[in-house]
């Protein structure tokens, strides 16, 4: 077997039906269009990836092996080989936990500009030898609709979309930039896609509300219906309302869970009129706080510290209330809101208050990553 085609049998392999079967290392599923692949044995057989052939949906747990073995020097894409990308049948692929030459990442994606290949996901992985070859004029695009860009470390480079996105179609409608120890919201990288409705940015502690602030390029997503800031330092729903209404996103859908978020005044702003969603979940919240957007279609604060069940006047009567895990409910709750009673309130002192805030998920590096990887054998 030649070596690029070893490549391709790794990454891309589906081509030809096979029955439903299953070898060591890989499995198929009975319809032939799902496939996943374990190769954490300290000697994986890598050809086992045949079995994957005819899958439309592939996943590849690497093991923290080092995929150099597939590089090859002189790489060019014949017409041969050019003939079997695109008869593949390969939409969705997803490769965890594995060490990648930055070379053979140029590679793959080269390669993928010849499929039909909608959505990639990129996940634990450390890329070595950098830099990352940039896109040459006569290279393809890549025409994927969805990105998911986590815990993947790019030694000499401070923002992975700015190495990956030039290979991308304007066309992306979602993007997920998780765990990449972002400092801000990548504006230069994401104003391309003009048609993204689906942003995350979880997992990057060091964004935080000023971040968020600064990331003026929302406003040119018009298309942006989703964003996601799970545990991004965030403190006060107030400060975050201020950041959206200076951006001027009008986003639908808001997540803000795992947060830290800390009982602080009042504050005046407008929350974007489009927003019926919020997500205060995992927040630590002793109280409901304010201001919330008066156009909620569904709040939730599930998983917080309220001791109390709190009674709103200010939302809709058919919004509906997520209060599961908190002290005061035994049970799961998720009910419409009722009445026109006072809602309970942050008490607190003028000056509001301080913290530091140390993040709800630990972010790790690349390197440590790929060290702690070893002791993982499972797909979430």
């Amino acid at each position: 077997m030649e070596p690029w085609q070893r490549l391709l049998l790794l990454l891309l392999s589906p081509l030809l039906w096979l029955p439903s079967s299953s070898s060591a290392f890989c499995t198929l599923d009975e319809e032939g269009d799902n496939c996943f692949c374990n190769f954490s044995a300290p000697e994986p057989k890598w050809n086992d990836i045949a079995m994957c052939i005819s899958a439309v949906e592939v996943e590849i747990l690497g093991g923290s092996h080092n995929l150099e073995t597939f590089l090859q020097k002189d790489f060019a894409v014949s017409s041969k080989a050019v003939d079997f990308l695109k008869a593949l049948r390969l939409k969705r692929l997803k490769l965890k936990e594995a060490l990648i030459p930055a070379p053979l990442l140029y590679q793959f994606l080269r390669a993928l500009t010849y499929t039909r290949m909608k959505e990639l996901a990129l996940e634990d992985l450390v890329i070595s030898h950098p830099p990352l070859q940039p896109r040459s004029p006569i290279d393809n695009d890549l025409p994927l609709t969805a990105l998911n860009l986590n815990r993947v470390s790019l030694a000499g480079e401070s923002n992975l979309l700015a190495a990956i996105g030039p290979w991308l179609k304007p066309g992306l409608k979602a993007l997920r930039l998780t765990g990449l120890g972002l400092g801000n919201v990548p504006c230069p990288d994401l104003g391309t896609f003009k048609e993204l409705n689906f942003l995350d940015l979880s997992d990057n502690p060091e964004i935080g509300e000023s971040g968020l602030t600064r990331a003026l390029c929302l406003k040119e997503l018009q298309e942006l219906q989703d964003l996601v800031l799970r545990n991004t330092s965030l403190q006060s729903l107030g400060k975050v309302c201020l950041g959206l209404e200076a951006t001027g996103t009008n986003v639908q859908r808001l997540d803000i869970s795992y947060n830290e978020l800390k009982d602080m005044p009042t504050t005046q702003c407008t929350w974007p009129p489009t927003l019926i969603s919020l997500n205060l979940s995992h927040a630590q919240l002793k109280c409901v706080p304010k201001p919330l957007p008066t156009n909620l279609r569904q709040l939730d604060l599930s998983y917080n510290l309220l001791r109390k069940k709190p009674i709103f006047n200010e939302l809709p009567q058919e919004t509906e209330v997520i209060l599961e895990g908190n002290p005061f409910a035994n049970s799961s709750v998720s009910a419409k809101l009722q009445g026109k009673q006072k809602p309970l309130d942050c008490d607190v002192s003028s000056r509001g208050s301080k913290s530091g805030g140390t993040p709800l998920a630990l972010q790790v590096s690349g390197t440590a990553a790929l060290a702690l990887l070893r002791g993982v054998r499972g797909f979430s």
